[in-house]
């Protein structure tokens, strides 16, 4: 199991190894890295460009060094067992819960900034929002992935802020060789 963070996960490879034993799954280990965080409308989450820089490229080094640990039969826990799951539970999921306890209906479009090009229609996993008369409209079923707000053009979407801050996506972090991908 491998989970991102950004400002915290306490247990997030934990939460998803719970689920998937549920189905059979068997765990072997977690890995948890920590990334930049993709909340674009709330300034007291950003880093600079250059930090964010760094924690990715920290993550490539855990990445490679699990890697060998695991041929070398050493398989990380991070995220696994009990002092995880407290982290999380206190760390994260109180204050977040009743935000994500179930969908969110406060993706917010300004009408006057977007220009309907759909780019986020097309990104997003719920299939919230739809192109309605060359405007994006949105639904009641947001996961508060920020796909959309962090790939609008035009900064036209909000959720839990009223501007965008900064917008992540990890080429804006990382050298991507199109050569090699």
């Amino acid at each position: 199991m491998i989970a991102t963070m950004g400002l915290f996960s306490g247990d997030g490879a934990g939460i998803l190894a719970r689920r998937l034993k549920k189905y059979g799954a068997q765990i072997t280990g977690g890995l948890h890295l920590k990334m930049p965080d993709s909340i674009a409308d709330e300034k007291a989450l950003k880093r600079p460009l250059e930090k964010n820089r760094e924690l990715v490229l920290a993550a490539e080094r855990k990445i490679h060094k699990a890697v060998q640990d695991i041929q070398r039969g050493r398989t990380p826990r991070e995220g696994i067992g009990l002092l995880y799951h407290l982290a999380g539970l206190f760390g994260q999921r109180l204050y977040f819960y009743g935000k994500t306890q179930h969908y969110s209906d406060q993706v917010k479009i300004n009408p006057e900034k977007c220009v309907g090009c759909g780019k986020c229609v097309g990104l997003c996993p719920m299939k919230n929002l739809e192109l309605v008369q060359s405007t994006v409209k949105a639904g009641d079923r947001c996961t508060m992935c920020y796909r959309c707000i962090n790939t609008c053009p035009k900064q036209a979407i909000t959720l839990l802020g009223k501007k965008i801050v900064e917008q992540g996506t990890i080429e804006k972090y990382v050298k991507i060789d199109k050569n090699h991908s």
